[in-house]
């Protein structure tokens, strides 16, 4: 069991979720909960998603798996059978939440859906990440990663504004699909222990990337439509990307930060100083004129002495880290993000913790579990199921 500092201790989940919700899970997880990821006896199909930790395709080091499935417990079982179904529904009593990203309708044709789990555990919480929701005219659409991200929007405003719309990096629209429902199903066991209900959290992948205010709020409320800008700052500038020699600087400077910039800046053309460019309208009219100046006195520097020379005037300049930059950043080890877990196949690694601290505690990585590795200690130790039905099960297949 996770003794970790908690906040939400005592909850218990069981993760039927693909990778489109398996952040979800890891997220519970890290709040405290007891996640069970419930997976078919073949394994789940991100354990054959490179890359991996080995060499070859051992599906127990594929590196998405082992981040995503972080902590929690994990188990198999097949619900296209009679028996699993009935074993799914005996966990369903002491659980209480059930988190799932199958296709819409899905688990109402093998007569799981939420009534009838409802039957077994009045006060659940089901959590169903789809990738435009349960209901509408699109729910039965097919949609990976980059469909969701451009049916939300966010993928027209992202790149550079002479090129076509650039995808973003990882799979963004699952993670916002998972942080949406984790927030929902947060939600829900509040509404249960205030009002002794439970509820049936239906979370759209699109509508989460939608909640980008440049995506929903801006046209919504202005009517405009936000063009492609780069990594240039749509309202102040200089406020963008600026090369180094040994990289990238990311500097953000406002009308407030002008007049120190230009002092830090002693060789900057003396038409800067004319008192129009404070205005920030003004400056971000001329943003290219500008950006093109600033790149050549960002240059002469290292990113992380130009960084530390901005920061000491209050202004917000930081490095563009690359992965292994960020692991050393001094800032990043201080807050021990990061720490080793052992893993049985792959052995001891860093690996990534919570994104917060805990009463200055922060809860500490646990690995992901083996394929079926507490089948034995769930069905058997916790549900009381016998251990000679449990082998027979498993050697059909059911688990």
């Amino acid at each position: 069991m996770n003794t970790q500092p908690s906040l939400m201790a005592d909850y218990r989940v069981l993760d039927l979720s693909t990778k489109m919700g398996a952040l979800c899970g890891r997220l519970l997880v890290e709040l405290g909960m007891e996640v069970i990821k419930v997976e078919p006896p073949g394994g789940d199909p991100s354990r054959r998603e490179p890359p991996f930790a080995s060499e070859g395709e051992d599906p127990e080091s594929s590196l998405r798996f082992l981040y995503l499935n972080a902590g929690k417990r994990g188990i198999t079982l097949d619900l296209s059978c009679p028996q699993g179904r009935e074993l799914f529904l005996d966990l369903v009593e002491y659980c209480d939440v059930v988190l799932e990203s199958y296709p819409p309708g899905y688990l109402e044709k093998l007569g799981l859906d939420y009534p009838t789990l409802c039957q077994r555990q009045s006060k659940l919480i089901l959590a169903s990440i789809s990738p435009f929701g349960q209901s509408g005219p699109y729910r039965d659409h097919l949609g990976p990663d980059l469909v969701t991200t451009a049916m939300g929007g966010l993928l027209y405003i992202s790149g550079d504004p002479d090129l076509p719309p650039c995808m973003p990096p990882e799979t963004q629209s699952h993670y916002y699909g998972s942080l949406c429902a984790a927030y929902g199903i947060m939600l829900g066991l509040w509404q249960r222990e205030t009002k002794g209900v439970g509820t049936h959290v239906d979370a759209s992948v699109q509508a989460g990337l939608a909640l980008h205010e440049h995506v929903a709020f801006t046209y919504s409320l202005e009517g405009q439509i936000r063009e492609r800008a780069g990594s240039q700052h749509h309202h102040v500038a200089p406020a963008n990307l600026f090369p180094c020699q040994d990289g990238y600087i990311s500097i953000f400077a406002t009308q407030q930060h002008w007049p120190a910039l230009l002092e830090i800046w002693e060789d900057h053309p003396s038409e800067l100083d004319d008192p129009r460019w404070l205005d920030n309208s003004e400056r971000r009219g001329q943003a290219e004129r500008i950006n093109e100046l600033m790149a050549s006195f960002t240059s002469r520097y290292r990113k992380d002495d130009l960084t530390l020379m901005l920061q000491k005037q209050g202004i917000p300049a930081l490095p563009v880290n690359s992965p292994s930059e960020f692991m050393k950043e001094p800032q990043v080890q201080d807050r021990e993000f990061f720490a080793p877990v052992t893993h049985p196949r792959v052995g001891t690694f860093q690996q990534a913790g919570a994104p917060f601290r805990i009463n200055g505690q922060r809860p500490g990585p646990l690995p992901a579990p083996l394929l079926g590795q507490h089948n034995r200690e769930i069905y058997c130790s916790q549900q009381g199921l016998d251990p000679q039905r449990f082998e027979m099960l498993a050697s059909q297949g059911v688990i």
